[in-house]
């Protein structure tokens, strides 16, 4: 594998989606101390005939669009269709209505691909409703994807439209909406299974970023509509309202499934080497993805000038997959493999520096507050994990935090 290939591979927002790259997956499901996406499979595979509802939540860069489409294989070697979606490649999605339509354009796509004919009630009102709201002119648009296309893209371009559609909350058009999803998903069920396949799968990811109001907006407000599908569906959900702890986020749907950071340490320090093992893979397995596990280890000279060096970048990252990406990936840039420790080390100083130089005051109490507090996920929590300034870890006992910046009492 070329230097070049590898500094790709390592870059944090890679994420591994085609078959051709499942060499670099490692499943780290005994570190995590749960395995997630076997969980969400078998309430799939548990319920053939009736629709699902889940909701997948974790740290921003834990690992859960690589789990989805994991998932996605194999779902789709048990003899299911799996549509992923992106939710924010169409949107900024801040409203249940604009995710109703990019998930629809979605399932419609497959549909008209097909090439049979639709005969559809719901969807064609739903649509002109929308054009003639948006004054949206479908003259010479011959698929109703591509009238979807033309919606969204105008949504895109102008916050007016956004604004004009959300106010169609509980209106005629909504209940239309309604009733064109359930159409739609349902003929897309039924030819499937008509085919041989077991049902149609929605993933729809990326929501984990929203905003708590973002989130109210489509898990409260709109909770009910996406529950429409006639099909399983699962979507991200931002950690950050789970902090906030009322039940609102219960009424339109279930418990949110949390994927753990790996359980490197605990809460004295003592390094788990079992998860130790599989970052350790999840490295190698960057740099020399068409080797067995066995065979990386041996060729650790090929990569690192020892395993301690190897051991430290891993121990550095504090279990945060993104991170230690990151900071694999600016090792990279500054030499070519194998990777020596002045390099990490001067990688590391560089990191911590540029990370210091983003601490002020009320940080610094706010880490030490954290670091000697019992554990909640609360916004100021959330907001330090996500500056990589604060890392979550768990055990049988429950959840806690640890700092590069400030020591525990």
């Amino acid at each position: 594998m070329s230097n070049l290939e590898s500094l790709h591979a390592c870059n944090p927002s890679f994420v591994i989606g085609l078959q051709k790259e499942a060499n670099y997956y490692i499943d780290l499901a005994m570190g995590r101390g749960e395995n997630v996406v076997k969980r969400m499979r078998r309430a799939i595979a548990l319920s053939p005939n009736k629709p699902t509802y889940q909701l997948l939540s974790g740290h921003i860069g834990s690992g859960k669009s690589t789990e989805l489409l994991r998932l996605k294989r194999e779902l789709e070697q048990q003899g299911f269709v799996v549509i992923y979606c992106e939710a924010d490649q169409y949107l900024q999605i801040d409203d249940a209505m604009e995710l109703l339509l990019v998930i629809l354009k979605s399932i419609l796509q497959g549909l008209e691909s097909e090439g049979e004919s639709l005969s559809l009630v719901y969807l064609p009102n739903a649509i002109a409703e929308i054009e003639k709201r948006m004054r949206i002119s479908s003259v010479g648009i011959i698929t109703y994807g591509l009238r979807l296309q033309k919606i969204l893209q105008a949504l895109q371009d102008s916050n007016q439209n956004r604004r004009q559609l959300n106010y169609q909350w509980e209106t005629r058009l909504t209940n239309l909406l309604t009733l064109a999803i359930e159409e739609v998903t349902q003929i897309k069920v039924d030819r499937l299974k008509q085919s041989g396949k077991k049902g149609l799968v929605v993933l729809v990811d990326n929501l984990d970023r929203l905003s708590i109001n973002q989130a109210e907006m489509i898990f409260v407000k709109g909770g009910k509509y996406l529950r429409q599908f006639q099909c399983h569906t699962i979507y991200t959900f931002p950690l950050l309202a789970i902090a906030n702890d009322d039940n609102r986020f219960q009424k339109y749907g279930t418990a949110p499934i949390l994927l753990p950071n790996l359980q490197l340490c605990d809460r004295i320090g003592t390094v788990n080497p079992e998860s130790l093992s599989l970052l350790r893979q999840v490295v190698l397995a960057r740099m020399l993805p068409n080797l067995s596990p066995e065979k990386r280890l041996e060729k650790v000279a090929d990569c690192f000038d020892n395993l301690e060096t190897l051991d430290k970048l891993c121990l550095a990252s504090h279990g945060h997959l993104t991170y230690l990406l990151s900071l694999l990936q600016g090792c990279l840039q500054s030499q070519d493999p194998p990777i020596d420790l002045e390099t990490l080390n001067r990688v590391l100083d560089c990191d911590r520096t540029m990370r210091l130089s983003t601490v002020r005051d009320c940080d610094r109490d706010a880490l030490q507050n954290w670091l000697t507090r019992e554990h909640s996920h609360s916004p100021e929590a959330l907001n330090l994990c996500r500056r990589l300034l604060l890392f979550e870890h768990h055990d049988d006992q429950g959840y806690w935090f640890s700092s590069l910046f400030a020591a525990k009492n």
